[in-house]
C-alpha cells in the first residue's frame, strides 16, 4: 500500500499564502518600475528585472520548500528542512549572481544591486504591514 498524504498544517498554509502574496506584489512592482525605465534606458530596465529575479527566485524556492512540511513532522525534522532550504537558497543565489555577471553584457550593476536590496527591504516592510508582526519561517 502507498503512503497516505498528510495535509499541510493550517499555520503553514496561511503563512504560505501571505508569503506568496508578498512575492507577487514585489514582482508586480519590479515589472512596473522596469516598464517605466524602459522608456529611459533599456540596460537599466532589464538590470532592474534581473535584480528582482535574483531576489525572488531563490526566496520562492526557500519559501516553497520550507513551508511544504507535513503536519506530522517533528520539530527537529522541520528545523533540518529549514536549514537545508536556506543552504539551497544561498547556493541558487550564488550561481544566479555569477551567471548574470558572466552572461549578461551590458549590465547596470548599480540598478541590479539597488533593486535586489530594495526587494529585501520591501519584503520586510510588507510582512510587517500585512501581519502586524514579522513572519518567521
Amino acid at each position: 500500500m502507498g503512503k497516505r498524504r498528510q495535509k499541510q498544517g493550517i499555520h503553514s498554509q496561511v503563512t504560505r499564502k501571505k508569503i506568496f502574496r508578498i512575492f507577487l506584489i514585489q514582482a508586480a512592482i519590479a515589472v512596473f518600475i522596469s516598464g517605466g525605465l524602459l522608456l529611459i534606458d533599456l540596460v537599466t530596465a532589464y538590470s532592474v528585472l534581473l535584480g528582482a529575479a535574483l531576489y525572488l527566485i531563490p526566496n520562492l524556492y526557500f519559501a516553497n520548500r520550507a513551508l511544504k512540511s507535513k503536519s506530522d513532522h517533528s520539530p527537529n525534522t522541520a528545523l533540518v528542512e529549514l536549514y537545508a532550504s536556506e543552504i539551497w537558497k544561498m547556493g541558487i543565489s550564488i550561481v544566479a549572481f555569477a551567471a548574470v555577471f558572466i552572461l549578461v553584457k551590458p549590465l547596470s550593476p548599480f540598478s541590479l544591486f539597488v533593486t535586489f536590496i530594495l526587494m529585501q527591504i520591501s519584503g520586510w516592510i510588507a510582512q510587517v504591514k500585512l501581519n502586524n508582526r514579522f513572519l518567521k519561517l
